[in-house]
C-alpha cells in the first residue's frame, strides 16, 4: 500500500483554497427537504437544531487509511472516544466554511470523551499532510492533525455521504460512537447557521468580504452558534458513553 505521509506539497494559495468560501452562499442543499428522524435528538439534544440534522448513516466505517504528518494508520484506530468527523474537500466552500467553528468547538470541549476530527475526501489536487495543514492554518484551525484518505482516494465520500445512489455531498459530519460505530450524519447544508455577504454586496466584492470573516475568526456556520456549543459539550459530558 503506497503512503503519501512523506510527500512534499508545494506551497498553498491562500486564494486558491479560502476563495471556495464565496460558494457558501450560492449553494443549496439536494437535502435540504430531507425528513428523516433523527438518531441524536434526544435527552439534552431533543431541542437542538444540529442534533435535529442529523440522520441515519451506513453504521460501519469502511476500512481506509488516513495519512498525516507521521505517516498513515487504519481509520479504526480512532475509536474510543465519540467522534465527530467531518468529511470534507479543499474544493467545497461549505466544508472551508465549518472547520474554524469546529477548531473552536474542539479546543473549547476536546477531551478523553470527545475529540473533532476532520478527514479530507475526494480531494481534486495532491492535498499532502502539509498542504492541509497551510489550509488549517489560514482557517485558525492549527488544532487539527491534517488527515486525508490514502492515495487521494474517495471510498469514505462514497461510502458515507451517498444518498439514494443519485449522488454525493459534503459538507457531511458523521457521529461515531466510541465502539466505532457510526450513530448518524449532518449534512452541513441542510442547516440555515452560515453567514453571508452584507447585505448589498455581490460579486468579487462578496467573496473578498468572506474571506475577511474566515481569515477573522468569525464564526461562518451553525456550529459556530450556541446549538454547537451544546451538542459539543453533550459529547464531551459522555453522551454517547
Amino acid at each position: 500500500m503506497q503512503l503519501l505521509g512523506a510527500k512534499q506539497s508545494s506551497p498553498v494559495s491562500r486564494r486558491t483554497f479560502i476563495a471556495g468560501l464565496a460558494s457558501i452562499a450560492a449553494t443549496k442543499s439536494a437535502l435540504a427537504d430531507d425528513t428523516t428522524s433523527s438518531p441524536v435528538a434526544h435527552g439534552v439534544l431533543a431541542q437542538n437544531p444540529l442534533a435535529l440534522a442529523f440522520e441515519s448513516a451506513p453504521p460501519d466505517l469502511p476500512d481506509v487509511v488516513l495519512i498525516g504528518p507521521d505517516g498513515g494508520r487504519n481509520i479504526s484506530q480512532l475509536k474510543g472516544r465519540t467522534l465527530l468527523m467531518p468529511l470534507w474537500a479543499e474544493w467545497c466552500g461549505p466544508c472551508l466554511g465549518e472547520i474554524p467553528d469546529f477548531a473552536r468547538l474542539q479546543q473549547k470541549y476536546g477531551n478523553s470523551k470527545f475529540a473533532i476530527v476532520p478527514v479530507l475526501t475526494g480531494a481534486q489536487k495532491k492535498m499532502t499532510p502539509a498542504a492541509i495543514a497551510q489550509v488549517f492554518n489560514y482557517l485558525h484551525a492549527s488544532v487539527f492533525e491534517p488527515l486525508v484518505e490514502n492515495n487521494f482516494g474517495n471510498v469514505l465520500m462514497i461510502a458515507m455521504t451517498e444518498k439514494h445512489r443519485h449522488y454525493t455531498e459534503i459538507p457531511c459530519n458523521l457521529l461515531i460512537a466510541p465502539d466505532g460505530h457510526v450513530v448518524g450524519r449532518e449534512f452541513g447544508l441542510k442547516s440555515n447557521g452560515t453567514a453571508a455577504a452584507p447585505d448589498g454586496v455581490t460579486g468579487a466584492a462578496a467573496k473578498s468580504a468572506m474571506i475577511a470573516q474566515a481569515e477573522a475568526g468569525n464564526s461562518l456556520s451553525l456550529w459556530g452558534k450556541d446549538a454547537g456549543d451544546q451538542f459539543a459539550q453533550a459529547m464531551a459530558n459522555g453522551f454517547l458513553g
